[in-house]
């Protein structure tokens, strides 16, 4: 399935998912993500917004655990990942986002776990995003690669291309 269609299918599919289905829906997917963190990781994971898929489960899990948890923060045509240690370390930014303010900087390949958001995906752990490519001129980088999304996002097998990064795993609800 060409790229662009799968996005627009994925984003379509979350779109139509009501409040109710999408909080209900983020929970499981959190929890199981939150099954696989342990003391002494060091999360990647984006900070939700509109209707993606709700990590505020994991970010304060991280937060109440002492987990080390980064946020992305897009720079030039990159994304840098910044240590937080509450949402009082995250500031408005384009696109309705909240990014990390400026202090602790951690390499991507030194996150043990990295959540990635996605605007859809196929039975083979491809994703794709919202078309920059951010995640994209990261991935590569990374380690235990963990797509998070809704089961409505599923698509037939997306053409890929050979800048695209397959994920480790997707899970979903």
């Amino acid at each position: 399935m060409d790229k662009n269609i799968a996005r627009a299918k994925g984003l379509q599919a979350r779109a139509l998912l009501s409040l109710k289905e999408r909080n209900k829906k983020s929970h499981v997917v959190c929890q199981e993500v939150i099954s696989k963190i342990h003391a002494g990781m060091v999360i990647g994971c984006y900070v939700s917004v509109r209707d993606e898929l709700n990590t505020a489960e994991i970010l304060k899990y991280c937060f109440e655990h002492n987990i080390d948890i980064c946020t992305p923060k897009v720079v030039g045509r990159t994304l840098c990942f910044y240590k937080i240690k509450s949402y009082d370390d995250l500031v408005p930014a384009p696109f309705g986002l909240l990014e990390p303010t400026l202090t602790v900087h951690i390499p991507v390949d030194k996150i043990d776990m990295m959540i990635v958001p996605l605007s859809s995906y196929d039975s083979e752990n491809h994703r794709t995003g919202y078309g920059k490519g951010y995640y994209d001129s990261i991935l590569m980088d990374c380690r235990n690669r963990i797509g998070v999304a809704f089961q409505e996002q599923e698509v037939d097998l997306i053409d890929i291309e050979t800048h695209d990064i397959t994920l480790d795993e997707i899970i979903s609800a």
